[in-house]
């Protein structure tokens, strides 16, 4: 009864806000401004558009915050970022004055975009659930462009949001960027990392309640608390082989995700050592996930994977397409659990080479090892941003 009531007063407020900031937006004074409003806060996509912004971007980048911002928010506002708290005056004044707005959630209710103010949505990643408000996701987020890494879900998330097709960027997921930076083996014994190791990244099952979140369930039989029996047998072969078990929970979950033997994270554990999830993954050693859009980035890294996916037939979200398990690229966990993952691991990632270039080719992935950058340049080209006139100090 308390989520009924907190959803529905959610509802009403984004309703009004909705309508409210719609009209004004059609009227108000623009100035040589952008804001973004990223959830989490730590969210990569969000986090490396604004760097690129700082470097390209001659205007003002505006931060729309939540409470102390986390390490890689405060530097960026060190660059010359401006922070200003989502839900106040201030917000709402530099979301009516922004020539563009990037989001990765929606932003206040998601106002239907004037033309005179292109909203950017971000998304947080590609992947083959239906996005679509009559899936019970929830309300209709507008944008006027819908990032994305690949041909197939990009454009039937686009579907979902009623973006044309030919306003959806392929320009690939901003955060996928963070694969590729160095990182220093003490940067992951702050984490408890102290050796190889492999993720395991499970989508929530029940939500929690987070900000203007609403607070929902994807399966009415999830896995009843840290994970499924399986991933007892997980443990047990990485661990016979001197690698670890990391796990990391969705934002969202409201399952803590504890396992004895395993290293579980979350985006506090990672903010107080100024890391990004991606940074993490980017020196995993393979991944197991399930209907999350993770797999779709780690993808570019072309390393094993599995797909650990016990409540198949109670999730209660579609998938587009209907088929997608059939052709992931890794193992399908079943009789034999994570047999063929870990031999995989074992074999560096080389017996699954094939399986995951048909499945890059199929989906149509973008490999770029620039995302970030090349977004901002499509905007460019779009004449969403202007092109630079100024030199501005590298971040």
């Amino acid at each position: 009864m308390r989520n009924l009531a907190r959803n529905a007063a959610l509802a009403t407020t984004l309703a009004t806000l909705r309508v409210l900031l719609g009209a004004l937006s059609r009227v108000v004074p623009q100035t040589r401004s952008v804001v973004l409003s990223v959830f989490p806060e730590t969210e990569g996509n969000g986090i490396e558009v604004a760097r690129a912004l700082l470097r390209r971007y001659d205007g003002r980048v505006v931060w729309l915050s939540e409470g102390e911002p986390p390490a890689a928010v405060a530097a960026l506002a060190s660059a010359g970022m401006v922070l200003v708290d989502k839900a106040s005056l201030r917000g709402l004044y530099a979301y009516l004055r922004a020539e563009a707005v990037f989001f990765t959630h929606g932003l206040y209710g998601s106002p239907r975009p004037a033309r005179r103010k292109p909203v950017v949505n971000l998304w947080h990643g590609d992947g083959p659930k239906d996005v679509s408000p009559d899936n019970g996701v929830g309300g209709m987020i507008s944008s006027t462009y819908l990032v994305g890494s690949t041909r197939l879900f990009s454009r039937h998330q686009a579907a979902g949001f009623r973006v044309p097709e030919d306003h959806v960027l392929i320009t690939g997921n901003p955060r996928t960027d963070q694969f590729w930076r160095p990182l220093g083996s003490d940067a992951l014994r702050a984490l408890g990392i102290t050796g190889e190791f492999v993720v395991w990244m499970p989508t929530f099952r029940r939500a929690r309640a987070v900000g203007a979140m609403r607070v929902q369930s994807e399966s009415p039989a999830h896995d009843g608390g840290a994970g499924p029996a399986e991933l007892g047998t997980l443990l047990e072969g990485v661990r016979a082989r001197g690698i670890q078990l990391v796990i990391k929970p969705h934002p969202m979950d409201a399952e803590e995700r504890l396992w004895e033997g395993a290293v579980t994270l979350t985006d506090q554990d990672l903010a107080q050592a100024q890391l990004s999830l991606y940074d993490v993954l980017g020196q995993s050693r393979g991944l197991v996930t399930d209907y999350s859009s993770v797999w779709v980035d780690y993808l570019l890294l072309d390393r094993p994977m599995a797909f650990l996916v016990p409540d198949r037939d109670d999730y209660s979200r579609a998938f587009v397409p209907a088929d997608v398990l059939e052709w992931v690229p890794g193992e399908l966990v079943g009789d034999q659990p994570f047999r063929s993952f870990l031999e995989d691991v074992d074999a560096h990632g080389r017996l699954g080479v094939d399986q995951r270039s048909e499945a890059a080719a199929r989906i149509g992935l973008n490999p770029t090892r620039s995302a970030a950058d090349d977004l901002v340049t499509e905007l460019v080209g779009r004449g969403v941003l202007a092109p630079q006139q100024s030199t501005t100090t590298a971040v």
